[in-house]
């Protein structure tokens, strides 16, 4: 499920290019790592919180940083498999666990019985966030949530799905995609919120603050130059040239959650162009509407 990128997201990034000079390269690894901690995570808090329409606050949250939301949620799951389970939710996201050489440990379970248990929000299984699936993330004792097509949403299903989520912040690892959530593709950064005392943290802070020196600052840069209300037009007029298609090609025009993805459940016999996009009993549908601004 490619990303789509905004006319936004490149204007940032010329903002964000225009910023640097030597002494920025010089002084990455320590007033950096003050630019990280001090300016930039605090406007992720804030765009965060308000993206949830004020549901969430992470005042409570320590950041790290590593080369981007694929790598660390590997790291995390491959450290959390090595001593325990992993239950990731049927049909969400694969990339859990691609990076990871525990995969016997790593399952597909939505009874959340293990000791870390993973998803996208809103799920990339069909772009919504179920009470199933936040059954699934009652029931561990340790959550990794990666924030991914959030920003897509309408701003009513938005704060909906922080507040189904609230309850479970406090034990929560929350990864946020800078790429496909907010179309920085170019860079990628990969950050990580972690309540201040989440288990977690205490056990692997000497790694994640390591990690953290190597923060990529130029998409950090362009996250702040980034924006939102851009974004948010451009993705209203996505989602309904996704409606539009739906109605055009005969099928349901389901208009919660992200336009990017779209599943069915196909009652008699599948179509043949429907074919290859069927697994585990879904249809799904990822869309790149050809909007480019």
């Amino acid at each position: 499920m490619l990303p789509v990128g905004y006319g936004a997201g490149v204007r940032a990034y010329q903002a964000a290019v225009a910023q640097l000079d030597s002494r920025r390269l010089t002084t990455h690894y320590t007033a950096g790592l003050d630019f990280f901690h001090h300016e930039f995570i605090p406007q992720v808090k804030a765009r965060l919180a308000d993206l949830s329409g004020g549901v969430w606050s992470f005042a409570n949250h320590v950041a790290y940083a590593a080369g981007s939301d694929v790598d660390f949620m590997a790291h995390i799951v491959e450290a959390m498999a090595a001593r325990g389970r992993v239950c990731l939710y049927p049909g969400d996201w694969f990339g859990f666990r691609v990076g990871c050489t525990q995969t016997d440990r790593i399952v597909w379970d939505s009874s959340g019985a293990g000791d870390l248990a993973c998803l996208c929000v809103p799920s990339v299984r069909n772009g919504h966030l179920t009470d199933d699936m936040v059954g699934f993330l009652d029931s561990a004792p340790a959550c990794l949530l990666n924030i991914n097509l959030y920003p897509t949403l309408n701003p009513i299903e938005r704060e909906q799905v922080a507040a189904r989520l609230l309850p479970v912040l406090d034990k929560a690892i929350v990864s946020i995609s800078f790429s496909r959530g907010f179309g920085l593709t170019a860079s990628q950064l990969g950050v990580v919120l972690v309540p201040a005392d989440h288990p977690l943290r205490s056990r692997y802070e000497t790694q994640w603050n390591w990690f953290t020196y190597f923060h990529n600052a130029l998409a950090a840069l362009a996250f702040l130059a980034f924006d939102l209300s851009e974004q948010q037009r451009v993705d209203r007029a996505r989602a309904t040239w996704v409606q539009a298609w739906l109605e055009q090609h005969g099928l349901p025009t389901v208009t919660t959650g992200s336009y990017y993805v779209k599943a069915f459940e196909v009652n008699g016999e599948v179509p043949a162009w429907m074919a290859p996009l069927r697994r585990g009993g879904l249809i799904r549908l990822c869309f790149k509407p050809p909007q480019t601004e």
